[in-house]
């Protein structure tokens, strides 16, 4: 394969199979969001060298290369730009790196500048943003690798191409999944080896496939002496099956359009039915399907005040199966109507 090409390749093909959405009265979120990115490489707005799968910017990458390799790129942005990474999850661990400028990163409830030498660690569960909401003048490199967790409690598999012995990848997934900090100064011998991915990705290397390889491999074996030099506390909660269920419930409210059993909450959570609902009693004091319809009744109030939706569309996004259905359910929580919450909120 030839190396990563500048942002002129087509991805028409890669468009026609969006990742997951979700959305809900609070948000649309989306497994990656990188159509703005995609869109500036193309226009010649920034410089962009990357390899990708899926909707991931870049030159397509086989199936049988460097598989669970997600997307690696690098980007060189000279002026200002009106456009972000809006809020999202991977796929898969993602690393990046700011080399020179600086870049505005948002991780849950915290905010950050990274300054060049800075750099990011987020797991698939964790929600974040690149851009506040803009990108400003920097140099930005990354790569996502999927391991094969959506949660944290799931065990993680690292791909046999990476060649870093069992014992430093077991540590390095006890460092990585049981601390859960975002941001790191990086270290001298972590930047030279971004400086060798970001080499590869601009074609100053041969075999581009067996030394991005060798460049994440290598960044991975200096990010794990980087954390053991500060010691992380490392929580075992962050990886328990309490936590996943805690995870779930807080983020049901993004996907109460969907339609769910109890079952089926069980199995996203990688559970049985009756430990589920045990640890959803335990954590919201209601059963799950209580909770959700909860949830759904909330995002239905929220919206009835602040938007003008037919009450049928509204009932719909929030995931009741009928209207009748959702003004039975609305009145029971509330002891009033749909229509006439509106009524007395217009008439306030």
């Amino acid at each position: 394969m030839s190396a990563a090409k500048p942002a002129t390749l087509t991805l028409e093909g890669v468009r026609a199979s969006g990742p997951a959405e979700f959305v809900s009265p609070y948000g649309t979120f989306v497994a990656d969001t990188c159509a703005p990115l995609r869109d500036a490489g193309e226009s010649g707005e920034i410089g962009l060298w990357a390899y990708g799968r899926g909707t991931y910017p870049g030159e397509p990458m086989p199936a049988d290369i460097l598989p669970q390799l997600k997307n690696v790129g690098t980007w060189e942005v000279t002026s200002d730009q009106p456009w972000g990474l809006d809020w999202h999850r991977n796929e898969g661990i993602e690393f990046t790196c700011v080399s020179a400028g600086s870049v505005p990163f948002s991780c849950e409830r915290e905010d950050f500048d990274l300054k060049a030498g800075y750099i990011t660690i987020t797991r698939p569960w964790q929600l974040h943003r690149v851009g506040r909401p803009n990108v400003s003048s920097s140099r930005l490199t990354w790569f996502i690798l999927d391991v094969d967790v959506r949660r944290p409690n799931q065990d993680w598999t690292w791909p046999s191409w990476l060649p870093i012995p069992a014992p430093d990848l077991a540590r390095l997934t006890e460092l990585l999944s049981l601390n859960e900090r975002p941001v790191w100064r990086a270290s001298k011998s972590l930047l030279a080896a971004v400086d060798n991915l970001e080499r590869t990705l601009h074609g100053e290397r041969s075999q581009p496939m067996a030394r991005l390889a060798t460049s994440v491999a290598e960044i991975f074996i200096e990010l794990s002496d980087l954390l053991e030099q500060h010691e992380p506390v490392l929580d075992p909660y962050l990886s328990s099956t309490e936590r996943t269920v805690r995870l779930f419930l807080e983020r049901l409210k993004e996907r109460t359009q969907e339609p769910w059993s109890v079952n089926r909450m069980a199995e996203e959570c990688g559970l049985g039915r009756t430990r589920f609902v045990h640890y959803c009693k335990q954590m919201v004091n209601l059963t799950p399907l209580e909770y959700l319809n909860l949830l759904r009744v909330e995002q239905a109030k929220h919206l009835l005040t602040t938007t003008d939706l037919l009450v049928s569309d509204i009932a719909q996004l929030c995931g009741f199966q009928s209207s009748q259905y959702f003004s039975t359910s609305f009145r029971r929580a509330t002891g009033t109507q749909p229509a006439q919450l509106r009524r007395q909120h217009v008439d306030v």
